[in-house]
């Protein structure tokens, strides 16, 4: 159980880290950009060439559906497909799935699939392929098993309809589905390899691109798909770079040797960034967020005065401006902003106060030393640069109404230990992706669950979490939220703080990236088949 809620907590951190690490490593590709054919269609795109994307590290396994793989991701985006997926407005859209119905009791999913789908290898996608690959991740604990875990019927009554039954209504269910783990893969295929590598050869997907080489900390190449279902790549080719090193990334994209940079530039380079007119960068806010938690289980956050007089001596838009550098957002409310429609401004993250956090101290019966100290306390994280520049601009801000803290950082397994495993600690920070449905914030803050390393308990809540998860329509699953942010902002067991925005920067003649206007309805947000080089 406990190698299971630590896999599940870098799962639902990665997105946080991945975005922030932007690195490159050793192997710059040598190739640099070709230039395109020639060939140029009646509305202006150019056909031909080769887009080189920035990755950070080599993809541990060719199965995007076995585990937890940053660097995989982007490249599986673009080699398999889903039944549906989320671009990069957090929007579900058409994937394998042409359409797809949801009975009126939210029990029973019908998804019918593009009757011109085939595998890179040829063979036609069926709905045997979709029922195999749901039914593998349950038996392989493959990565999204905990999302799927609602399925108890797969059916399938023809070669291209699906049908999905739940053993009770999942409001986050069709958003799983689009998210990770869920890529469907050929049985054909993956039923004769071994799960956990996938297959030891060429991976097959039905992706808009085919596999064409892999080279170990230098990059994968894939080669257009000619029989992709929906629109045919423009490009020759898609080459990720591995580039560990984020100045040598930095580098390689300004030199020319990367046409997208593969995530967010470095905090400290943004603003330089953004000067730049040969550069064009899109943001799109994402439901993922950093925030302050606190261990009910040890004084002195057990009690809630305490909590309270942290929440007033904190400064959202000062961590954002000094640790962040200005990339994010600041965090004003309990759940993700992304989520507009969910969101009661009545209940909002407190304005800083240092008067009142001093009060509440003193409410909670605490006198200050001779350093003028109400407190002394231990903020555990673990090593990374973000979660650190934060941790320094809190100890600053407790300090100023006598809340002396002591930052202690640790490796990743040294903190995972500590504070996930044995909660022996008092103040932490944790981040990542808190959807894709406004729902998943039961994982973190309901009772038991995996990623409620607070020990915080609210029987309300839970039944009001429970409640909204069941709920399909946002009118109806408004009233439950609103309370979910009530409550929260009552018992305060976490103190959002920021809210991640995305950034992708790429040279300015790479045409229908994943965040232009032409390929935000078609794409996932490292999907590639709409870009074109007009260069």
């Amino acid at each position: 159980m406990k190698k299971r809620l630590a896999l599940f907590l870098v799962l639902i951190l990665m997105v946080g880290l991945l975005a922030a690490c932007t690195g490159g490593g050793s192997g710059n590709n040598s190739e640099g950009t070709t230039e395109p054919s020639g060939n140029t269609t009646d509305n202006g795109v150019k056909e031909g060439g080769t887009l080189l994307v920035g990755l950070t590290g080599d993809p541990l396994s060719f199965n995007p559906d076995g585990t937890s793989d940053d660097y995989l991701y982007p490249v599986a985006q673009n080699l398999f497909s889903r039944l549906v997926k989320i671009n990069n407005d957090q929007q579900i859209i058409s994937d394998l799935a042409e359409k797809w119905e949801i009975s009126d009791d939210g029990l029973t999913y019908t998804f019918h699939l593009h009757p011109e789908a085939t595998w890179h290898d040829g063979e036609p996608v069926t709905s045997a392929d979709v029922k195999y690959t749901l039914e593998a991740i349950k038996e392989n604990s493959g990565l999204a098993v905990e999302s799927i875990s609602g399925i108890t019927g797969i059916e399938t009554p023809d070669e291209h309809t699906v049908v999905i039954t739940l053993s009770g209504p999942d409001a986050s269910f069709l958003g799983y589905l689009a998210w990770y783990g869920t890529f469907i893969l050929p049985e054909h295929i993956y039923s004769t390899a071994e799960w956990n590598t996938g297959t030891s050869g060429t991976p097959i997907g039905s992706g808009p691109f085919k596999f064409s080489e892999y080279t170990t900390g230098v990059n994968v190449s894939l080669e257009r798909n000619e029989h992709y279902f929906g629109q045919v790549p423009h490009v020759d080719k898609l080459i990720f770079s591995i580039i560990t090193d984020p100045n040598t990334m930095l580098q390689s994209f300004y030199n020319g040797e990367l046409d997208v940079f593969g995530g967010d530039p470095p905090a400290s380079e943004l603003q330089a960034m953004t000067q730049k007119p040969e550069v064009v960068m899109k943001s799109s806010l994402w439901p993922s967020r950093t925030y302050l938690l606190f261990n009910f289980d040890q004084e002195p956050f057990d009690k809630l005065e305490v909590r309270q007089a942290v929440a007033y001596a904190m400064n959202n838009q000062e961590i954002l401006d000094k640790a962040l550098k200005g990339q994010g957002q600041v965090a004003e409310t309990f759940i993700s902003p992304v989520y507009d429609w969910a969101i009661d401004d009545t209940y909002k993250v407190p304005e800083p106060d240092a008067a009142k956090a001093k009060a509440l101290l003193e409410q909670a019966g605490l006198t200050p030393d001779g350093n003028g100290n109400y407190l002394n306390v231990t903020l555990d994280i673990f090593q990374y640069d973000v979660y650190q520049d934060i941790a320094t601009v809190i100890k600053d801000q407790l300090g100023k109404v006598g809340i002396n803290v002591t930052i202690n950082v640790s490796d990743y397994a040294a903190w995972d230990t500590q504070v996930v495993q044995e909660r022996k600690y008092q103040l932490s920070i944790l981040g990542g992706y808190q959807g894709p449905d406004v729902g998943a914030i039961t994982n973190r803050i309901g009772t038991d669950r995996p990623s409620n390393i607070m020990g915080y308990s609210n029987k309300e809540l839970d039944q009001l979490l429970a409640e909204g998860g069941k709920l399909v329509k946002e009118d109806e699953r408004k009233p439950k939220y609103a309370e979910v942010q009530r409550i929260l902002s009552e018992d305060l067991p976490i103190i959002p703080i920021s809210e991640y925005v995305g950034t992708n920067p790429v040279h300015q003649y790479v045409k229908g990236d994943p965040s232009s206007a032409e390929a935000l309805p078609y794409t996932s947000f490292s999907e590639y088949n709409y870009v074109w080089l007009d260069n």
